[in-house]
């Protein structure tokens, strides 16, 4: 593998990460087309996974002669079966690339190694894998969905110094900074849902959407886990929301499983402390963000995390693991990941 390879992959995936959560249930990927060294066309998935981004970047190109002994950078292998569209696989190959440099194979068992195949069948010189685990990485809700039929799932906690999310009168506005909400709605931009539970929409009224200025596109879908749909119609995430929420009812798993099948890759648990304590007792977070505030509410405080029912240090969740830290001015970000995932 030449480093020019990795260069335009890194180059590809950087691309990648600005449309992570509005190409669901496709993943996001980035095709990059280079000649002499020169980049002549990208493409990217676009919203909703339509078109893919190989037939965009081709397409891209007017002179088509011009992709002849092209190369050709993706970051997810190149589609091989019939869908809404013919294959990419098939694109690659009438166009006579000479070389395609794959970051990672596709997870899906209708790919999975057979675009690839197909085109070295074709006599097109591959290279894979490129940057494996940082393309991977980028798509981690799509290959967790692909590999267990569950969304990748991210819990945010906000809270105060000593974990609390609300005072003993559930008054929340606002623990933590500004600048911890600007992050926690780019958080909702990545994710293909925001899940809470009812007493949150009842109690907060929250809007659960991203206002981000240039990103208000990239809002979530709502999702309301309740055994009533008996909701006042003026709430902000009835009456404000571009998207209608969904209203859910069942045991944690398979309300993921549900949304695992209706498309949706990755799911932002936003509260409230009920939801975050089921969640992670039957062990269904993969990444906990932890946005902590200096302020100190005391011990008759809304704690962020419920009774999980341990009676022994053997039995309490030790699996997660520390993996990035940032600090605001008022608030510090923890990141954390399951250390089996």
């Amino acid at each position: 593998m030449e480093n020019r390879d990795e260069k335009f992959i890194s180059y590809a995936l950087n691309l990648a990460k600005k449309n992570i959560g509005i190409t669901a249930p496709n993943p996001t990927v980035v095709c990059v087309i280079v000649k002499d060294n020169q980049i002549i066309s990208t493409g990217i998935t676009a919203k909703n996974g339509r078109p893919h981004a190989e037939k965009i970047a081709i397409e891209n190109i007017s002179n088509k002669k011009t992709l002849e002994d092209a190369e050709i950078y993706i970051t997810l292998e190149p589609c091989s079966h019939f869908g809404e569209t013919s294959p990419c696989a098939d694109e690659i190959i009438k166009y006579k690339f000479k070389k395609v440099v794959i970051a990672t194979l596709d997870p899906d068992q209708r790919v999975n190694g057979n675009g690839l195949k197909k085109i070295q069948e074709a006599g097109i010189n591959v290279v894979f894998p490129v940057l494996e685990k940082a393309a991977q990485e980028i798509n981690r809700g799509f290959f967790k969905a692909k590999k267990t039929g569950l969304p990748f799932v991210t819990l945010k906690l906000a809270t105060s110094l000593d974990g609390k999310i609300a005072t003993k009168n559930f008054d929340s506005k606002w623990i933590t900074s500004e600048k911890a909400r600007e992050f926690s709605h780019l958080l909702r931009a990545k994710n293909d849902v925001i899940l809470v539970g009812a007493n949150t929409v009842r109690q907060d009224n929250p809007s659960l959407d991203c206002r981000i200025l240039g990103l208000q596109d990239y809002s979530p879908q709502p999702v309301i886990i309740s055994n009533k749909n008996d909701f006042d119609p003026e709430l902000k995430i009835f009456s404000k929301q571009k998207k209608s929420p969904i209203i859910l009812k069942g045991t944690p798993e398979n309300i993921l499983k549900k949304l695992c099948l209706d498309g949706f890759n990755s799911v932002l648990i936003e509260g409230g402390k009920n939801i975050a304590t089921q969640f992670l007792q039957e062990n269904l977070v993969d990444e906990l963000v932890w946005i902590r505030n200096k302020k100190i509410i005391g011990s008759d405080g809304i704690s962020a995390i419920g009774e999980m029912g341990f009676s022994s240090i053997s039995q309490i969740l030790d699996n997660f693991i520390r993996i990035e830290i940032r600090e605001l001015k008022e608030d510090l970000i923890e990141i954390y990941q399951i250390n089996s995932r």
